[in-house]
């Protein structure tokens, strides 16, 4: 089963687990079946949570989970599972946001790596030819028609060149460049079409690095993350 869906699960087990518990309190049927209920919704939770702990283990990782593990854990052996189903709703509750977070990041992710430029046009004594980005040299003539994506950074070659930096700095209004200027790779060609010559190959152009720093802030903890763990 996804581990996605799985915590989903655990936090609706957990979830009605609490309802049907405290109802069975309220209508005066016994506290010890309202608090069977509240322990077999909440060892669910303790299983799944103790087996991911494990796992990181293995690989050498320690987080804060494993404060969920022991109050529930010791709420459980303490008799008292209302406090632990609590603790099970928050833990579980809490991995359901973060899946969210993720999926959130995964998906702005993948939208970045789309945009990126897949093409370049390469000007040559023989005529422009269409090229992948990939093959471009530093050093290369490099024709951007209107619209286009710069596809890798270089220097400006025609007299002035309008250019849509949004996607790179923020910036909402077309910055005009000069000859000579510097450009960067993923800003878009807001005006007519215009000459540069590469200064650098795609992968280390400015549009390849902004991709690289987004998923590496996605997939490596900050120090300080790592040491309130």
């Amino acid at each position: 089963m996804n581990e996605s869906v799985l915590r989903r699960a655990l936090l609706v087990i957990a979830i009605f687990g609490l309802v049907i518990g405290v109802g069975v309190w309220r209508t005066g049927l016994g506290p010890v079946e309202a608090d069977t209920i509240w322990m077999a919704a909440t060892l669910p939770v303790v299983a799944a949570l103790a087996i991911s702990i494990l796992r990181d283990f293995w690989i050498g990782r320690f987080g804060v989970d494993a404060i969920a593990l022991v109050s529930m854990s010791a709420a459980l052996l303490l008799g008292q599972p209302l406090p632990a189903i609590v603790v099970a709703i928050m833990y579980a509750g809490g991995t359901v946001l973060e899946d969210f977070a993720r999926g959130r990041a995964e998906h702005n992710l993948k939208a970045l790596t789309d945009r990126s430029p897949r093409v370049a046009h390469r000007k040559s004594t023989q005529g422009t030819v269409t090229i992948a980005v990939e093959d471009v040299t530093v050093g290369d003539l490099l024709l951007v028609r209107a619209g286009e994506l710069l596809p890798v950074d270089g220097i400006l070659l025609d007299v002035s060149a309008s250019l849509d930096e949004s996607a790179v700095t923020g910036e909402p209004l077309p910055e005009r460049r000069s000859a000579g200027d510097m450009l960067r790779s993923g800003t878009v060609n807001a005006g007519e079409a215009f000459s540069m010559r590469a200064s650098a190959l795609s992968e280390q152009s400015t549009y390849a690095a902004i991709v690289r720093m987004v998923a590496a802030a996605q997939t490596v903890k900050a120090p300080f993350i790592r040491m309130a763990d």
